[in-house]
């Protein structure tokens, strides 16, 4: 099955991807906004629209976008009478419909920006698998040698203050590496599958862990691994790698709330 190259790229690109996609989904989970990962998602779309329309580097545009709006949802007060989740709904809803608009204006999108917007793992360059490499390593760099004080001001800002944290300081690069992810995803793998990364596989861990370090670690397992199966589903039944894939990830979460059911009730 992984003889041809493309298919090789693809399954280096997928847990590459899985892996640090499943990291920073744990960190959205804990802090209540893992629709800030579908924001993105959808931030990145729109500057490979803006890219179509200007002629400009479609990974270098998505990439600067995503990381904007992070930077901005993360520097904004919001009104005291609006919730969280009332902001991230609003940037989804400006997000999805802006590339639609951008779109609009070009006569014929051309294959990359459609690569873009929807995704085809199976058509991942050998550049592009090596640049979603290297975003997995600084990602699980970052974790490593961070996660404390990611985590301090992921439960508890007040506290972190106290500590002598610069709270807003480190949201704001959480957030950053929340935006290059999203950004490096959507391009290989689009907003959907990206979007399902960054939620379900943490959503799974959570379900079946009782520790954060174990969270993450079957996040990243699940991340990894269940893209991989998806690929092969993709080979064999000849259905579409991603949304198989996602469709593995949604599983995963119904047989991780079955698995806690049965365990609360013996």
């Amino acid at each position: 099955m992984f003889e041809p190259v493309f298919m090789r790229l693809a399954l280096i690109a997928s847990v590459a991807t899985g892996a640090s996609l499943g990291i920073i989904g744990v960190y959205l989970a804990f802090r209540r906004v893992v629709f800030l990962g579908l924001v993105l998602a959808n931030a990145a779309t729109v500057g490979a629209a803006v890219a179509e329309v200007f002629d400009w580097s479609p990974e270098i545009t998505s990439t600067v976008a995503a990381v904007a709006v992070a930077l901005g949802l993360g520097l904004v007060q919001r009104p005291r009478r609006v919730s969280s989740e009332s902001v991230m709904g609003w940037a989804y809803a400006a997000a999805s419909s802006a590339p639609v608009l951008i779109l609009a204006a070009v006569a014929a999108p051309d294959a990359d920006t459609l690569h873009m917007l929807f995704g085809n793992l199976l058509a991942v360059s050998s550049s592009h698998t090596v640049g979603l490499v290297i975003v997995a390593v600084v990602i699980g760099l970052a974790h490593v040698l961070f996660s404390r004080r990611f985590l301090l001001v992921t439960f508890d800002a007040e506290a972190a203050q106290v500590a002598g944290v610069n709270a807003r300081l480190w949201s704001l690069g959480l957030n950053l590496l929340v935006g290059v992810a999203a950004a490096a995803a959507v391009h290989e793998i689009g907003a959907l599958l990206t979007f399902s990364l960054l939620t379900l596989p943490a959503m799974t861990a959570l379900l079946v862990t009782a520790s954060v370090r174990a969270t993450f670690a079957v996040a990243v397992v699940l991340g990894a691994l269940l893209p991989c199966l998806g690929l092969a589903t993709s080979f064999y039944l000849d259905l579409p790698a991603g949304p198989a894939s996602v469709a593995l990830l949604s599983i995963s979460v119904l047989a991780a709330a079955a698995l806690g059911s049965s365990s609360s009730s013996g």
